[in-house]
């Protein structure tokens, strides 16, 4: 894994860094079921034969017993899970449904609101981050397709430590991934991973709690 130039090449610079050309929302109207449609053309190079879409995880509070034997069996820790959106929606007695899930989820965040004040043991999907099992699991599957390549992983400006230098480009092969995690210089997951080939990429914008993957 090694920094290289901070430039995008120009297929993918204006989507994944959200160019001057791009400006979300001002004085576009869209249903709340074409959310996801209008998204994928502003974050992802409209150049692939196919789309996917990565629905960043809820997160839930869950509860399990300390290990340490000095405490009393009612002592409890606390930490958060990942649960994917037709799972969370179950919990409200919601079907999931990909045209209706960005309206099903407001109606869910307004039900939640309905007392003034958000619960504690829910969290709402990271925007700008895809979970780490999350890309793990699709970098798998790119390798299973294309092999262990070299791509770049590109970091926004938002996703580096000092925001008052440049954006940040890694150069590595897929299987490094992980090794993103430990630098210093840069936080959370890549905004952008892609191949020198074209072939397919990835793509998180810093605020949007989906990612599209292209190919």
């Amino acid at each position: 894994m090694r920094k290289i130039s901070s430039v995008l090449p120009e297929w993918i610079a204006t989507h994944a860094s959200l160019g001057d050309h791009v400006k979300p929302g001002v004085g576009v109207e869209y249903a709340s079921n074409e959310r996801l449609w209008y998204l994928l053309t502003l974050f992802c190079p409209l150049l692939f034969e196919s789309y996917a879409v990565v629905f960043h995880p809820f997160w839930i509070k869950s509860e399990k017993y300390l290990s340490n034997n000095n405490l009393q069996p009612s002592d409890k820790e606390f930490d958060y899970k990942p649960i994917t959106w037709p799972h969370f929606f179950k919990l409200y007695k919601e079907e999931f449904d990909l045209y209706s899930a960005v309206e099903v989820q407001e109606g869910i965040r307004l039900l939640l609101l309905k007392d003034q004040y958000w619960p504690s043991h829910i969290s709402f999907p990271a925007e700008g981050d895809m979970e780490d099992t999350q890309l793990q699991r699709i970098r798998d599957v790119i390798v299973n397709l294309y092999g262990d390549i070299e791509v770049c992983y590109y970091y926004c400006l938002l996703k580096t430590t000092d925001w008052f230098n440049d954006e940040i480009l890694y150069r590595g092969k897929l299987s490094e991934l992980e090794e993103l995690w430990i630098q210093e210089d840069i936080r959370d997951n890549p905004s952008a991973i892609f191949p020198d080939t074209k072939e397919w990429c990835i793509v998180t914008n810093y605020d949007s709690d989906v990612s599209y993957i292209g190919g």
